[in-house]
């Protein structure tokens, strides 16, 4: 049977009356250009975004360092897309992907935080099953989500920081296994919490160890739940806060319409996070985050959290002054609601090569006689019988002269 995945609107990206005002407001505030000019772009950093689909021929994305892995997450549909009349699906992962490296060309002028990194797009697919409601349909089943297929295979491809602004709505056994792995190599995991309190299961954000992010306008108000009017949409376990209301849109032609939501906050955030590693390549991935909830708002101050706002907007400039190695290499993200992964489960991951044993070896070895119950070569298996075999009949030979010397002795005592 195959495993419906609940695609949750983790960050829709609202599309409300025309706007005419500026969506730069988060580049200049961060002080992008000069930073940039400094030449901290994210360049040699690797960062996979995982979201719906991709167009990749938009020329926000030409001349970047863009890949995209065909292979969908969800069984069907396809990763890219060159649809003439822009859906949601396209528009979302193609604007959170153009946050990080835009070029500034194109629908929007969407310039990206960090232009010079490395970007790898894994897709969910589209379009997907959707019969009785199902937006994607995983096969064949596993012990894994589909999220976790994506984190795991950015792992394997040596991602620095993984974007996720596309929430899953199925948490399986295995998921826990998979984050485990990536903080243990280090990997840097930041997702959107859900703009509405509709999405409440939607997850990986509520993970240990996964930095977690809202979105704030410029007028500095956290963003208002978007299917529950005069509600704020604040998310207990939230990390921290990005710019993420009133942007421009690489589908959309310029000011038509500006979009909001927690899936343009985890782009900046990831990207704020890259350029960190990029000048700071020493620093691990929880000195990273360290780092992160550390330096938040343009001075320093003592580190505090509050509910709505968690460790506070996210600074571009002060995570660039303050070196990540100042701080514990230890996460401190591993006290969520959530309890999961443990930090045992990390600490154990770390201990192994891989998340779990690769199932052909072990399917192979089942398989070969020759090689079933030893670790050895068949031909160490050979020699160890024969050395058996000679120990038992030496001994059977040494019991045969005992015992007739034995019927010996007694033989004679009798006379």
């Amino acid at each position: 049977m195959a495993l419906a995945l609940a695609i949750v609107g983790v960050a829709s990206l609202a599309a409300p009356a025309a706007h005419a005002a500026s969506s730069d407001w988060w580049y200049d505030g961060f002080g992008v250009p000069e930073v940039q000019a400094q030449g901290w772009t994210g360049q040699g950093v690797k960062v996979a975004v995982i979201d719906a689909v991709i167009n990749p021929d938009l020329p926000v994305f030409q001349g970047t360092n863009l890949t995209v892995d065909k292979q969908p997450l969800c069984k069907g549909g396809t990763v890219t897309t060159t649809a003439p009349d822009p859906t949601n699906d396209e528009a979302h992962g193609s604007d959170a992907t153009a946050l990080l490296i835009g070029n500034g060309k194109g629908s929007g002028h969407v310039r990206g935080i960090a232009p010079k990194a490395d970007v790898t797009f894994y897709g969910f697919g589209f379009p997907l099953n959707t019969e009785a409601g199902q937006r994607c349909v995983k096969g064949p089943i596993g012990e894994t989500s589909i999220v976790s297929d994506g984190i795991q295979r950015a792992v394997d491809d040596g991602a620095r920081v993984i974007s996720i602004s596309i929430g899953d709505g199925v948490d399986l056994p295995g998921d826990p296994e998979v984050i485990a792995h990536a903080l243990a190599k280090g990997v840097v995991i930041v997702a959107a919490v859900p703009n509405t309190k509709n999405d409440e299961n939607a997850w990986p954000w509520q993970r240990n160890g996964v930095v977690a992010v809202n979105a704030f306008g410029q007028d500095g108000r956290l963003q208002d739940d978007q299917e529950v009017a005069g509600r704020k949409d604040v998310w207990p376990g939230t990390t921290v806060v990005a710019p993420g209301v009133g942007f421009e849109s690489v589908i959309w032609k310029k000011h038509d319409y500006l979009i909001s939501g927690s899936s343009l906050a985890t782009p900046l955030t990831a990207g704020i996070v890259a350029v960190a590693a990029q000048k700071y390549p020493q620093a691990t991935g929880n000195q990273l985050i360290q780092s992160l909830i550390h330096n938040t708002t343009p001075n320093d101050h003592e580190l505090t959290y509050v509910e709505d706002f968690g460790y506070g907007p996210v600074s571009l400039r002060h995570v660039l002054a303050v070196d990540p190695a100042k701080y514990p290499d230890v996460n401190p993200l591993m006290d969520k609601a959530s309890d999961s992964p443990t930090a045992d489960q990390v600490a154990a991951a770390g201990a192994k090569p891989t998340v779990s044993p690769a199932p052909s070896a072990s399917r192979s070895a089942a398989a070969d006689p020759a090689t079933r119950g030893t670790t050895g070569p068949p031909g160490a298996l050979i020699t160890v019988g024969v050395v058996v075999l000679a120990v038992i009949v030496i001994g059977v030979i040494v019991l045969i002269v005992v015992a007739a010397a034995r019927r010996k002795k007694n033989a004679g005592g009798a006379v």
